[in-house]
C-alpha cells in the first residue's frame, strides 16, 4: 500500500465519519423545531455503513504500510499480529460497533442522544491513532483529549453544513432556512473558538517548539489554515449577508447562498483530505 492508498482511505473515513456523527450532533445543540426526516435518517444510516467499509480499508491500509507490503499480499497472520500489537484492532472495533448502535438508533427512531452519544465514540477513535496516538504518557492523555474536542467540533460544523445544504437544495422554507443558520450562530462561535484553541495546541503537541517552517507538513498545515480561513470568511458572508436577504424571497438571494454554503462545504471536504495527508507525514522531513 502506497502512501498515497493510506491517505485516500483515512480521507474516505474522515469524511465519512465526521459527517455520520456531525448530523446527530448538529440536531443536538441546535435544540428544537428541526424535523427529523426519512432523507436525514436515510443519509445517517448510509453514511455510517460507508464510514463502516472506509474504516475497515484504513485499518488494513494501516497493516499493510506498516508492514511494507501492498494490501492484496496481507494475510491473516500479518493482519491479527499489527492489531494485536498496535490499537487497531480495538480502535476497528469499537468503532465498527460504535456505528452500528448509531444505525441501530437512527432506524428506531430513537431521540437524537442515543445517536449523537455512540457517533461522538466514533470520532473519539481516530485520536488513539495517527499523532495523537503517538503520543506517550501523561502528555499523550491530554493530547488525546484535545484531539477529540478538536474532531467533535469540526463534525458539528460538517454536520451543519451538510443539514443547511439539504434545506437550501430541498424544499424548506426561507424563513425556515434564515432561522437555522441564525439559529447555528451562537454554536458556530464556540465551535470556531475550539478548533482555534485546540488546534493550536494539537500543532504544538505534534511539531513541538521551535516550530519547523520548511517540512511538507509545515506547508499542508498552512493550507489547512487557509482553507479554515475560507470557511470562516464564508461562514460571515451567509450569516449576516445572504441569510437576511432570504425574507426577500428572490430567486437570487438563495442562489447565493446555496453557492455559498457549496463552497463552504467543499473546503471543509478539503480541509478533511489534507488533515489525512498531515496524519501520515513526519513535522520534520
Amino acid at each position: 500500500m502506497t502512501d498515497s492508498g493510506l491517505v485516500a482511505a483515512r480521507a474516505l473515513s474522515y469524511g465519512a465519519l465526521l459527517l455520520t456523527a456531525g448530523l446527530p450532533l448538529y440536531l443536538l445543540t441546535a435544540g428544537r423545531g428541526i424535523v427529523v426526516t426519512p432523507r436525514y435518517r436515510t443519509g445517517v444510516v448510509l453514511l455510517s455503513l460507508l464510514g463502516a467499509g472506509a474504516s475497515v480499508w484504513w485499518a488494513l491500509a494501516s497493516v499493510a504500510a506498516m508492514a511494507a507490503l501492498p494490501i492484496e499480499a496481507l494475510d491473516g497472520e500479518t493482519v491479527g499480529a499489527v492489531f494485536s500489537a498496535t490499537p487497531l484492532g480495538a480502535v476497528l472495533a469499537t468503532r465498527l460497533v460504535a456505528l452500528a448502535l448509531v444505525m441501530l438508533a437512527t432506524m428506531l427512531r430513537l431521540p437524537t442522544l442515543f445517536a449523537a452519544v455512540p457517533a461522538g465514540v466514533v470520532v473519539a477513535t481516530f485520536a488513539w491513532t495517527g499523532h495523537a496516538g503517538a503520543t506517550d504518557g501523561g502528555l499523550g492523555d491530554v493530547h488525546r483529549i484535545n484531539d477529540v474536542i478538536h474532531l467533535l467540533a469540526a463534525a458539528t460544523w460538517l454536520g451543519a453544513l451538510a443539514m443547511l445544504l439539504e434545506g437550501i437544495f430541498g424544499s424548506t422554507r426561507p424563513s425556515e432556512q434564515q432561522r437555522r443558520l441564525a439559529g447555528f450562530a451562537a454554536t458556530g462561535t464556540v465551535i470556531v473558538t475550539l478548533l482555534v484553541a485546540t488546534g493550536v495546541a494539537n500543532a504544538l503537541f505534534i511539531a513541538g517548539w521551535p516550530f519547523p517552517l520548511t517540512s511538507a507538513w509545515t506547508l499542508l498545515l498552512g493550507l489547512k489554515l487557509a482553507l479554515f480561513m475560507a470557511m470562516l470568511g464564508l461562514a460571515a458572508l451567509n450569516r449576516w449577508r445572504l441569510a437576511p436577504a432570504l425574507h426577500t424571497e428572490n430567486p437570487a438571494a438563495r442562489r447565493a447562498l446555496r453557492l455559498s454554503l457549496t463552497a463552504e462545504a467543499s473546503a471543509g471536504l478539503a480541509v478533511v483530505v489534507v488533515v489525512a495527508a498531515l496524519g501520515v507525514l513526519d513535522p520534520a522531513a
